[in-house]
């Protein structure tokens, strides 16, 4: 029946679109940062259990994002990806815009 009752709106909600950020290859260059047009990149410390930072990392604050794809292109490592699209996707609506 949770199934009849979602298909039974007159609208169905999705997952929002938004960026996510590779934490095993994210280099903290900040370009992402720079160029986030919507300032939805932050920069996160990761800490050991003793509180010392280990590494500082790009982290996309969701409520944020717009999902419009730049800080995709603007990521030399390849950290950064848009949720359901290919990054060949990505270039190619920043392309036409």
């Amino acid at each position: 029946s949770k199934v009849l009752a979602l298909f039974s709106n007159d609208q169905m909600a999705r997952e929002p679109i938004t960026a996510n950020v590779n934490r095993m290859t994210c280099n903290a260059c900040w370009d992402c940062l720079v160029a986030c047009p919507y300032t939805a990149i932050e920069k996160e410390e990761v800490k050991n259990r003793q509180g010392a930072v280990l590494k500082m990392l790009a982290r996309v604050n969701e409520g944020v994002c717009q999902g419009c794809g730049v800080c995709v292109a603007a990521c030399r490592s390849k950290s950064i990806d848009l949720r359901g699209y290919t990054d060949e996707q990505v270039y190619a609506a920043l392309a036409a815009f």
